[in-house]
C-alpha cells in the first residue's frame, strides 16, 4: 500500500542536520560516562541498535545520578531518539527530543531548539501526523501566511540559521506533499532549495531535489486518477487535459530525480542516490513500457547501491519497496495498473524478491526493528498466498500480525489473515480476521483521511474490498443459519458493516475534519410505516437488504442474492440513467430498464412490504446505484413515487428522523441567472444562463413571505454569512450550477461573485465566477449556527451529475453534511428550468402544510404526473431527478 510505506520514508538524514555526525556530539566528562557512551557509538556504527540503545541508557542512568551532568544527560538523549527513530520506537524518540528541546530552551540555545523541533516535526509525520508537524514547524498551514514566533522555521530564519532552515522547510514540504497540498509542498521545497544552492551545499540541494521530485510523481498519480474519472463520467475534454498535466508532471519529476542522482553520485550520497533510483525506476517503467532494458538497468543500480548501505531501517525499506518493484516491472499483464494491497503479479522476479523480502527480514532482526519485521514478513506471506502455498502464507501473516505495532499494519496484516483463512475454508476464523481488520480501519481512518490525501485515490483499492468481502462472507454465512434469531443476529452485523463502509466511503470524500453526528441505535427510529432497503454490489451478485422496524421497536431483515455482476449492474444502471435524461423520448424506452431494476430492489420484498403497510421507503444505496432517482422505477403498471414516498441515506447513523415543524418555515435562497465560467484544473468551464431562477425565488418568496430571495451579484459566500449571522433559516435553498467531482476540492457551487485571474495559456487576464466549495460552504456555515440549531434542508436546484460515475453522487450527501443540514434535496441531472419552477413551489407547499419531506416530494411529483397524463412531460426526464437525501420526516 503506498502510502504505508510512505510513511517511513519520510526523514532523510540529510534533512535531520546540524551535526556532521552523531559521534560529533558532545563527549561527556566522566570516564565511565564516556565509556559507555562511546561503546554504544561503536555498537551504532556497527548496526546493532538495541546495543547501542542498551549503553546509552546505562550512560543515561549514570549521568542522571548527578544533577551537575544534565548537559551530558542531553547528549545521551539525543543519541537515543536517533537510535530509536532507527528501529522504529517513534514515540520513545520523541519521548527523549521533548526533554532535549526542554533543556535547550532553558539555557537559551534557539538554535538548537529550532533544530530539534524539526526533528520532532519529522517523527510526527513519520507517524502519519502531518498536520502536528506542520504546527510544529510553522504553526500555519496556509501558503503565504507568516510562521509563529516559536515555530522551528521562524527560530532559523531569526537566528540566520541556513542549515536549520533548509531542514524546516524541506520537512514542511514532505508534510504538505503527504497531505495532498503539493502546491504548498512545492514552493516549501523551492525555497529549502533556493537556500541550499545559496550556500553551495549539494547534500541538501540533492535532497530538496528528491523531495520535489516526489511530489510532482503524486501530482501525476492524481491527474491520472483525475483523467480516468473524466473518462469514466464521459468528459473527454477534461479527460485529456488532466492526462497532459499527468505526463508533464512525470517529465518534471523525472528531471528532478536526475538532477538529484547526479548530485548525490558526485557527493557519494548513498541514500539519496537509492532513492532517486527508486523514484526514476517507477517514472522509467511508465514511460518506457516498450523499452524495458533502461527500466531494469536502473533496478540493478538500485539493487547495487542497496548492498553498499549499512544495515539500518532505512535499507529494510528499500528493500521492501524493490521487491515489490521488481514485480511490477517484469509482470507478464499489462493490464496492473493499481497499487492494490491484494494484487498479485505474474512476474519473472518472485524469487528475486523473495530473496530482497528475507534480506529485509534478516536486517529488522539484527537491528531489533519489530515493525520492519512484520512488515517484511506480511509482504512476504503476500507473494505465498499469490502463489497459492497457503501455509506458508499463513505461517508468515501469523507472525507479520504478533509483530505489528501501528494499526496500519494491523489492518493490512489481518486482512490478509482473513483471505487467507476464507481460502482454507475457516469462516468463522476468516471472519473474525475480517472484523480485526475493520476495527484497526476505523482507528486510522479519520487520521488517513486527513493527513494523507493521496489516501483517497488508494481507498477503493485498499479500503472497501475490506468491508465488501466481510459483507459478502457475512451474508453466506446467513443463508446456512436456521434459528430465526441467529439470521436476524447476523443480518444486524451485515448491516452494521455496509454503515461503516458508507460512513468510510463519505470521510474519504470529504478529506477534512468535519465531524459526523452519528445516531447510535438508527434503526428502531425508522418508523413503523418505513422500510429500508440496503444494497452491496460484489463481484458476482447483488446483495438487497430489507429491514423493518416492529411494534416493540426492535427490527427484523431479510436479504435477497440478485444474481448480476458488478459489471452488468454498472451497465444496466448506466443505460437507465441515460434513457431517463432524454426528455424527448417518445417512445418511452426506459421502462424495460426500470422495470429490470424494480425486479432487483422491490419485487423479492413485495409481500413483506404490503403486509406491514409500508408508505415510505429510504435506500442506502451503494456505487452506481446512487446515480439513478429509485420513484422513477416501474413495476409494468406505476412507477415506485406512486405507491411510496422516497428518501436516500448517507448511512443510516447519519440519519436522524426527527419531525420539524413546517409552520415554521422560511426560506433563505440566493440564486444565479446569468452565464458564468468557472476556473478548473481541466480548465474554465462555461455554464449557460438559468432563465427561470428569478421567478423561482420569487415564488418562494410570495408563497412563504417570511422568506429572502438574493440573486447575482448578491449571490456572494460575503452575503451569505451576513445573512446567516442575521438570521436562523431552517432552510438554504441554492438555485445555481454546482459541479461534483472525484472529491471535496473538485466538488463546488457557482456563485455571483467575479474574480480576476490570470490565464496561463494566453497570458491574460480572465474574468471567472467565485467557486464555493463545499468545505468552504462547511466552514461559512459552522461559523454562523451552533450545533442546536442545524439547519433543517439545503435544496439544490440546478446541480448534475454525471453518468457513469459512483463517486459525483457521494458529493450530494457530502454537501448536505457538510453544511450542517439534516437533509438535502437536489437534482441528479440538469432539470427543464419551467418544471423546476413548478415542482420546488409544490414541494415546499406540501411541506408546509404539515406533510413530511419524502411525503411532500412524493406528492409533488404525482400531482405532476396527474398533471401531465399522456403527455411529454409525464416523462420522468421532468419530475424524477430532484431526490431527497437525509432526513425523510
Amino acid at each position: 500500500m503506498t502510502t504505508l510505506t510512505l510513511c517511513l520514508w519520510l526523514a532523510h538524514p540529510s534533512l535531520t542536520i546540524g551535526y556532521k555526525g552523531i559521534a560529533e556530539i558532545a563527549t561527556a566528562k566522566s570516564s565511565a560516562l564516556t565509556q559507555l557512551v562511546q561503546q554504544g557509538l561503536e555498537l551504532y556504527q556497527t548496526g546493532d541498535i538495541q546495543g547501542a540503545i542498551k549503553s546509552w541508557q546505562k550512560a543515561l542512568s549514570s549521568s542522571q545520578e548527578s544533577t551537575s551532568n544534565y548537559a551530558e544527560t542531553i547528549s545521551v538523549l539525543r543519541y537515543l531518539a536517533r537510535a530509536y527513530q532507527q528501529v522504529g520506537q517513534i514515540p520513545e524518540a520523541i519521548a527523549q527530543l521533548k526533554q532535549v528541546i526542554g533543556y535547550y530552551r532553558q539555557t537559551n540555545e534557539p538554535i538548537k531548539v529550532g533544530r530539534m523541533l524539526t526533528e520532532q516535526a519529522q517523527l510526527y509525520s513519520s507517524l502519519g501526523q502531518h498536520r502536528r508537524a506542520v504546527a510544529i514547524l510553522c504553526g500555519q498551514n496556509q501558503i503565504n501566511v507568516p510562521c509563529t514566533q516559536d515555530s522551528a522555521l521562524e527560530i532559523a530564519r531569526r537566528q540566520s540559521d541556513h542549515l536549520g532552515e533548509i531542514a524546516a522547510w524541506g520537512s514542511l514540504g514532505n508534510a504538505h506533499r503527504l497531505q495532498g497540498k503539493y502546491e504548498q509542498a512545492i514552493q516549501d521545497f523551492e525555497r529549502s532549495y533556493e537556500i541550499a544552492k545559496g550556500i553551495n551545499n549539494q547534500t541538501y540541494v540533492a535532497s530538496t531535489l528528491n523531495g520535489l521530485a516526489n511530489t510532482y510523481f503524486y501530482l501525476a498519480k492524481g491527474n491520472e486518477r483525475r483523467a480516468e474519472f473524466a473518462s469514466e463520467v464521459g468528459d473527454n475534454k477534461a479527460a485529456q487535459k488532466f492526462q497532459q498535466h499527468t505526463i508533464g508532471n512525470e517529465n518534471q519529476a523525472v528531471q528532478y530525480f536526475e538532477q538529484s542522482l547526479n548530485l548525490a553520485r558526485s557527493q557519494n550520497d548513498r541514500v539519496n542516490e537509492l532513492r532517486s533510483l527508486l523514484g526514476l525506476v517507477r517514472l522509467y517503467d511508465r514511460q518506457h513500457r516498450q523499452d524495458k532494458a533502461i527500466v531494469n538497468n536502473t533496478l540493478q543500480q538500485a539493487i547495487v547501491v542497496l548492498e553498499q548501505l549499512p544495515d539500518s531501517r532505512e535499507k529494510v525499506y528499500a528493500a521492501i519497496q524493490l521487491a515489490n518493484l521488481l514485480q511490477l516491472v517484469n509482470q507478464k499483464s499489462e493490464s496492473v495498473t493499481t497499487d492494490a494491497a491484494t494484487q498479485c503479479l505474474e512476474s519473472e522476479s518472485l524469487l528475486p524478491s523473495i530473496e530482497l523480502l528475507n534480506k529485509a527480514v534478516a536486517i529488522t532482526q539484527k537491528i531489533h526493528d519489530r515493525e520492519g519485521e512484520s512488515f517484511a514478513k506480511g509482504r512476504l506471506g503476500h507473494i505465498y498466498e499469490c502463489r497459492h502455498d497457503y501455509q506458508q502464507a499463513i505461517n508468515l501473516t501469523q507472525q507479520a500480525l504478533i509483530g505489528a505495532i501501528a494499526n496500519e499494519s494491523l489492518y493490512l496484516w489481518a486482512w490478509q489473515a482473513a483471505r487467507l483463512s476464507k481460502a482454507t475454508g475457516r469462516v468463522k476464523e476468516a471472519i473474525n480476521f475480517y472484523e480485526q481488520s475493520v476495527d484497526s480501519l476505523k482507528s486510522i481512518r479519520r487520521d488517513l483521511t486527513l493527513e494523507q490525501r493521496d489516501f483517497q485515490f488508494d481507498f477503493r483499492d485498499n479500503v472497501e474490498p475490506v468491508y465488501r468481502e466481510l459483507l459478502e462472507l457475512r451474508l453466506e454465512q446467513t443463508e446456512h443459519l436456521v434459528q430465526e434469531s441467529d439470521i436476524q443476529q447476523n443480518l444486524q452485523f451485515a448491516l452494521l458493516g455496509i454503515d461503516q463502509l458508507r460512513l468510510a466511503e463519505l470521510q474519504n470524500y470529504l478529506g477534512n475534519d468535519c465531524a459526523l453526528a452519528l445516531i447510535q441505535q438508527p434503526v428502531p427510529l425508522i418508523g413503523k410505516n418505513t422500510a429500508v432497503l440496503s444494497s452491496i454490489i460484489l463481484k458476482e451478485r447483488l446483495a438487497i437488504i430489507l429491514t423493518l422496524a416492529d411494534e416493540h421497536q426492535k427490527f427484523k431483515s431479510r436479504f435477497f442474492w440478485v444474481p448480476a455482476k458488478s459489471q452488468e449492474v454498472k451497465d444496466v444502471i448506466n443505460g437507465l440513467r441515460v434513457k431517463l435524461e432524454k426528455r424527448s423520448d417518445l417512445e418511452n424506452s426506459y421502462k424495460a430498464k426500470a422495470q429490470q431494476v424494480y425486479d432487483w430492489l422491490i419485487r423479492p420484498f413485495l409481500k413483506d412490504l404490503e403486509i406491514e403497510k409500508i408508505e415510505t421507503l429510504v435506500f442506502i444505496q451503494d456505487g452506481i446505484l446512487r446515480s439513478i432517482p429509485m420513484g422513477a422505477l416501474f413495476d409494468g403498471k406505476q412507477f415506485l413515487i406512486e405507491k411510496y414516498a422516497i428518501a436516500t441515506a448517507p448511512a443510516l447513523t447519519l440519519s436522524n428522523p426527527i419531525r420539524y415543524n413546517p409552520e415554521e418555515l422560511k426560506i433563505l435562497a440566493f440564486g444565479l441567472t446569468q452565464a458564468a465560467t468557472i476556473e478548473t484544473d481541466a480548465g474554465a468551464k462555461y455554464f449557460e444562463p438559468l432563465s427561470q431562477v428569478k421567478l423561482e425565488l420569487k415564488t418562494i418568496t410570495t408563497s412563504l413571505p417570511k422568506s429572502k430571495g438574493l440573486l447575482d451579484q448578491d449571490f456572494t459566500p460575503e452575503r451569505l454569512q451576513q445573512e446567516l449571522e442575521k438570521n436562523t433559516y431552517p432552510v438554504i435553498h441554492l438555485a445555481t450550477h454546482g459541479k461534483f467531482g472525484i472529491d471535496d476540492r473538485e466538488t463546488f457551487l457557482v456563485t455571483g461573485k467575479k474574480v480576476e485571474a490570470n490565464n496561463q495559456k494566453s497570458g491574460r487576464t480572465e474574468t471567472y465566477n467565485e467557486k464555493l466549495t463545499i468545505t468552504d460552504l462547511y466552514q461559512l456555515i459552522s461559523n454562523t449556527r451552533d450545533r442546536n440549531h442545524p439547519i433543517e434542508l439545503l435544496t439544490l436546484t440546478a446541480c448534475e451529475t454525471a453518468v457513469g460515475s459512483d463517486r459525483e453522487t457521494l458529493g450530494l450527501a457530502g454537501i448536505a453534511i457538510q453544511a450542517g443540514s439534516k437533509s438535502a434535496m437536489a437534482s441528479l441531472w440538469k432539470v427543464d428550468d419551467t418544471a423546476t419552477v413548478q415542482l420546488i413551489a409544490k414541494f415546499y407547499q406540501s411541506w408546509h402544510s404539515g406533510l413530511s419531506k419524502a411525503k411532500a416530494l412524493q406528492a409533488t411529483q404525482i400531482a405532476w404526473l396527474q398533471t401531465h397524463q399522456h403527455q411529454l412531460e409525464s416523462h420522468p426526464g421532468y419530475w424524477a431527478p430532484f431526490i431527497l437525501i437525509g432526513n425523510w420526516l
